[in-house]
Formats: C-alpha cells, structure tokens, sequence
C-alpha cells in the first residue's frame, strides 16, 4: 500500500461503516470496498496543468529535473579555487523536456566556472533559469543545489482542488468504467 492509499485506508477505517479492504479485486478498481459493497477509488489531489490535451502533475516535471541537476551538478566535482557555488533553479512551464534541458545546463555551468561572478543569473531555456551564489564555506564540491522554485506551484488550497477536479474526476471515471458494474456504490 503506498503511502497516499494508507491515508485513506485509515481515513475510511475512522468513518466506521463496515470492513474496509484494500484492493479486494487484485490490481484493478476499486482501491477499496467498504462493507463489501462500496467501491473508493483514491487519488492523491495534486497541482497539474493540460499540456497535449492531458493532464499532467507538475510533480512529473518539477522531481525528474531536480534529480537530473543534482547529478549533474555531482559530476563537477570538488570545489575549485576554493570557492563551492549554490546553484538555485526556477522553472515555468511550458519547458523543454528533462533530456534536452540536461547539456544545456552543462554548457551554463561549464561557462559560469571560466568567469564565476556571485548572485549571476542564466536563462537556460524559455522555461528554467539558474542563478548562481557564492557559498559562505567551502563544501565538498564545487556546486550544491541550493533549492528550486516552480513558479506553477501554490495558490489557494480550495480553487486548486476546485480546478484540478474536472481533470481528477475525467481521469477515475476512465479508469472505473470497465469495472464499474460490479459494484453498484462507487
């Protein structure tokens, strides 16, 4: 059970209306059935946006690209000139995928090393900037990630829920309809 599914199960245990079972039918819907005849199908409420017609979670963007820069910016090595360099990142979408992003980046940070100059700033891609600040001590490493800003991310918690919604419910509804008459409560 993932992590978002034991909330849930939890959840639904404290309303106290039958047994709950998790995934009754296999690794298909429902995700649970309570009382054995209501069917809860769960789904983590995320910040997404349309892109091709789909919805997509901005984690889907925002989590591979901070993973590929901590790597990358791992490979440089040990701090040079005794200097160790925070690189801070923000990103809007729409941006290149992760992929076409990555020697990008390389090539910015390749050329901040010949001439470093502190609280410098790079556009890399119409969507992803990086800017640069001069560490207070030497790290082990010539660059550490020094944070990420999505600029798509926040705003108010209900009109998020009340816009991501339409897209959350299209998505289950695909999703139950193969299995939706076995079960006349969902």
């Amino acid at each position: 059970m993932k992590a978002d599914e034991d909330i849930v199960d939890s959840y639904l245990k404290s309303l106290d209306l039958g047994e709950v079972v998790y995934e009754p039918d296999g690794t298909v819907p429902p995700d649970f059935l309570i009382d054995g005849r209501i069917a809860v199908e769960a789904r983590r409420l995320n910040q997404s946006y349309e892109t091709d017609g789909n919805s997509r979670g901005l984690e889907e963007d925002s989590i591979p690209l901070r993973q590929s820069l901590e790597r990358l910016l791992e490979g440089f090595g040990p701090a040079r000139d005794d200097r160790t360099w925070f690189v801070f990142c923000r990103l809007k979408r729409p941006m290149s995928a992760c992929k076409a992003l990555r020697p990008l980046v390389r090539e910015q940070l390749e050329q901040f090393l010949l001439q470093p100059v502190d609280a410098s700033r790079v556009s890399v891609d119409a969507g992803l900037e990086i800017c640069f600040a001069a560490a207070t001590t030497v790290g082990g490493r010539v660059f550490l990630l020094g944070g990420n800003t999505d600029m798509d991310s926040g705003g108010w918690v209900v009109s998020e829920i009340l816009k991501n919604m339409p897209a959350y419910i299209a998505e289950k509804t695909e999703k139950v309809a193969p299995y939706r008459k076995k079960y006349s409560c969902w």
